[in-house]
């Protein structure tokens, strides 16, 4: 069988980023491999009859879609190809960039079939879920780099915990990376719960800094075990900044003279500081709280941040590291709308270990539009240290 796209020129290029990706393994799981991260990246999809189709096969089409489907179910396949992708993209990691970790859910609410995909009844854990870790230099925030993907199902026999499956992929990461970068866990839909910080903070060589969701969670502090929401709404923050915000309608027609659909930008104060607090008994760790206020919102906005291994003693480093946070949310949400483009939600195989296989072939995939081919970037940056360009609403005047 030949594939007329594998033989076409213009296929050179992620030919050969295959290649490397498939070094030492036989020629068929490495031609495999080959195919399907061609065939992914032009059909945009994750379906098999659509891969198959873009392939040009000289052949039946139901004969290539069942050999893709077979070769899929290869063992061993999803943590070579992972493995090299990580080392490949490690390489191009430097100590100023961040670690970005996402975490978000696969719903599969109207499929039975798939494997592990629910349990004996409706639940809100059904389907799967996804973690990526990408990187980000802050000197060149529109390019990311995707490092490692991971999907599971909570109801797979080897499954443990969320906290387990996250903190594997972490370490495996920081292995690779050499413990050069920090992570950043930004606000996002999926957030790690209390069992996850504090083994977090136990990690003797992470480098972290993890967006704190729930408010009710308490620390103890000089003795007192303290709420979020109450350290957040009675700790005096020594520092201030104007940041800028762009934000979109309805809110926008809450600012004067802004009555259309168009986003607009909003300058914000944000005053911050930091305190210790006590997640793992005897071991202190850094809390950094932040309230952000506008002209146009009455209600002030109060958020907190677990920090690790990272130096919090100045103002330059606490603004570092806010800022960086925000980078991290865009980071987060173009590396979820890169894998959108391939409706990975509508991916239907039906057992696990194709499904897992097929995850970290587009992960291969977005690391090569991202990186390499250079056609995928971070377009919109919501919070800045400075105005973005194209908005000319007047700076406030409320803060230094």
């Amino acid at each position: 069988m030949t594939s007329s796209v594998l033989k076409s020129a213009n296929s050179m290029r992620i030919r050969s980023f295959s290649a490397e990706l498939t070094r030492g393994l036989g020629v068929v799981s490495a031609r495999f491999v080959q195919e399907m991260i061609v065939g992914i990246h032009r059909a945009r999809s994750l379906h098999l009859t659509d891969i198959a189709r873009s392939l040009g096969e000289d052949v039946a089409l139901k004969a290539t879609i069942k050999r893709l489907s077979r070769n899929l179910a290869r063992e061993g396949l999803t943590e070579a190809i992972s493995h090299a992708l990580l080392e490949c993209a490690a390489r191009e990691v430097t100590e100023d960039m961040l670690l970005v970790v996402s975490i978000y859910d696969l719903p599969k609410r109207f499929t039975t079939r798939m494997e592990y995909v629910r349990g004996a009844a409706a639940s809100d854990d059904d389907g799967y879920r996804v973690l990526d870790i990408s990187a980000i230099d802050p000197a060149s925030p529109d390019c990311y780099l995707p490092l490692l993907s991971r999907l599971w199902s909570r109801y797979a026999p080897d499954y443990q915990s969320d906290t387990t499956e996250i903190l594997a992929a972490v370490n495996q990461v920081n292995s690779a990376t050499e413990g050069r970068c920090v992570f950043y866990y930004p606000q996002q839909a999926t957030t790690p719960g209390t069992d996850f910080l504090r083994s977090l903070v136990q990690a003797p060589n992470l480098r972290t800094m993890l967006y704190v969701e729930n408010h009710d969670a308490t620390f103890m502090v000089d003795g007192h075990l303290r709420a979020v929401s109450d350290l957040a709404s009675s700790t005096k923050l020594p520092y201030r900044r104007l940041i800028f915000k762009i934000v979109k309608p309805p809110f926008t027609r809450r600012m004067p003279g802004r009555q259309d659909n168009r986003p607009a930008e909003l300058p914000m104060t944000e005053d911050f500081g930091k305190l210790s607090v006590e997640v793992v008994t005897g071991k202190l760790t850094t809390l950094i709280l932040e309230r952000k206020t506008a002209e146009h919102d009455l209600t002030a906005v109060y958020d907190a941040y677990l920090v690790t291994g990272v130096a919090t003693d100045t103002r330059d480093q606490l603004q570092a590291l806010l800022q960086n946070h925000y980078l991290a949310i865009d980071t987060a949400s173009a590396a979820v709308n890169h894998k959108t483009l391939f409706d990975l939600s509508d991916v239907r195989v039906l057992t696990y270990d194709r499904l897992q296989f097929l995850n970290v072939l587009l992960q291969a995939v977005t690391y090569y539009e991202a990186h390499v081919e250079n056609t995928f970037s971070i377009r919109d940056h919501t919070v800045t240290s400075e105005p973005h360009s194209g908005f000319d609403y007047p700076v406030s005047s409320t803060s230094s």
